[in-house]
This record gives structure tokens, C-alpha cells and sequence, in this order.
């Protein structure tokens, strides 16, 4: 309205019989380009206020800054949008919780694609998947053999202690110190070996698992890779 305005009264004062001076005519031209070039006039803002409520409007109110806002067009389209950069405490948290979620998950994407080069370059069919882990199980089970093998030694050294020092006992009599040490270090040696033996028994457990885990995501991608072809 303000510019139909202006272009009304210079229109009026171009067809007047009054002499136009030069500075009155600047005066025009610079109110003309004044009332062209204002962003107020052409401008429609829309925010959302800290209720939630949308507002529109010629101006964005200064309490509104640093809380987000689009500028739409004539049409109502959006031409321009301001991000918001102020939060709450709790918004803050939330972001950094949500921010520190996501890198763990591309983390964790990352290294399944990883694992997923590494299947696809190791093995070439899943037989040979089968021969890996029958290989890794049975180095487990030489260690495994052997940690039976020094329990039995270990049983041994603490029965022969044990039946030592029964005869001293029933005899009334003192037992040598360094009877009671070989016993003492039997005793210690079983309580070693039999946590030994069981992470032992866990490992192999778990590389079942795991070998179970690759041929079947090995089977996934050989399909995908059948597929995409």
C-alpha cells in the first residue's frame, strides 16, 4: 500500500504545474528507493514462541533472537530459515546425549562394514570358514590339554602332601615346614588352574559362536552381492 502510495504522489507532482526543483526531485528518488528496497515491507516472519504457539509478522520481536524463525514469501513459502542456537539446560543434555548415541552407532556400522570387508577377503566359500574354526578350536584344546595335564601333576603333589602330613599328625609329631609349603602350593596351583581350564572352556565357546556369527553374515552377503548383480 506504501508504494502504490509513493508512485501515486510522483506521478501527482511529475504532472503539476509547479517547477520541480532538483532537490525535491532527490528527495522523491530517495523515498521511492527507501519505500522499493525495505525487507519490513516485503518480509513475513513465522516463529515459534516458548509456549509453542506460531506467530507471523512484519518484524521479529527482539525477545524471539537466538530461538529460530522462517521468512516466508508472498506466497507463504519458505525463502529463508534461521536455525535456532539457544537451548534450555535440558535441551543441551538431550542434544549431547543424542549426539553421543549416533557416534556410537556409526561406530558400531563402521565396524560391522569392516568385518564385512574382512569376511569377504578371507574367505571364499563357507567350508573354509569351517576349517578356521576347527583350526582355532583345536590350538584351544592343546592349551586346554595341557591345563588338565598340570591339574593331575598338581592333584598329585597335594595328595602325597596331604597323606605326609596325616602320618604326622597321627603320630603326634610336627611336620616339616617345607610339607606344608608343597601342600600349600598344590593347593594354590588347583585353585589356578581350574579358573585357567574354565576361560579355556569360555573362549572355545565363544569362537563357536563367533564362527556361527561370520558364516551366517557371510551367507548374507554373498545373497546381497548375488542380488545387486
Amino acid at each position: 500500500m506504501l508504494k502504490t502510495k509513493a508512485l501515486w504522489l510522483a506521478c501527482h507532482l511529475l504532472k503539476g504545474s509547479v517547477p520541480f526543483s532538483a532537490v525535491r526531485m532527490r528527495s522523491l528518488v530517495l523515498f521511492l528507493m527507501i519505500c522499493a528496497g525495505s525487507p519490513a515491507l516485503a518480509a513475513t516472519y513465522r516463529w515459534v514462541d516458548a509456549k509453542g504457539k506460531v506467530h507471523y509478522g512484519d518484524v521479529m520481536p527482539a525477545r524471539q533472537s537466538g530461538l529460530g524463525h522462517q521468512e516466508l514469501d508472498k506466497q507463504g513459502r519458505v525463502v529463508r530459515e534461521t536455525p535456532r542456537t539457544l537451548f534450555t539446560p535440558e535441551e543441551r543434555r538431550q542434544r549431547a546425549e543424542e549426539a553421543a548415541a549416533h557416534q556410537v552407532h556409526m561406530r558400531r556400522v563402521e565396524e560391522q562394514q569392516r568385518r564385512d570387508r574382512a569376511l569377504l577377503s578371507t574367505y571364499a566359500d563357507e567350508t573354509e570358514i569351517d576349517l578356521a574354526r576347527d583350526r582355532a578350536l583345536e590350538l584351544e584344546q592343546l592349551t586346554l590339554n595341557g591345563l588338565h595335564a598340570r591339574m593331575g601333576n598338581s592333584a598329585a603333589k597335594l595328595a602325597q602332601s596331604n597323606s605326609q602330613l596325616a602320618r604326622f599328625h597321627a603320630a603326634r609329631e610336627v611336620a616339616p615346614a617345607n610339607l606344608r609349603q608343597m601342600r600349600d602350593e598344590a593347593q594354590a596351583d588347583l585353585a589356578y588352574i581350574g579358573e585357567a581350564i574354565r576361560q579355556r572352556e569360555k573362549t572355545m565357546q565363544e569362537l563357536k559362536k563367533r564362527f556361527e556369527a561370520d558364516k551366517a553374515r557371510f551367507q548374507e552377503l554373498v545373497e546381497l552381492k548375488s542380488m545387486m548383480r
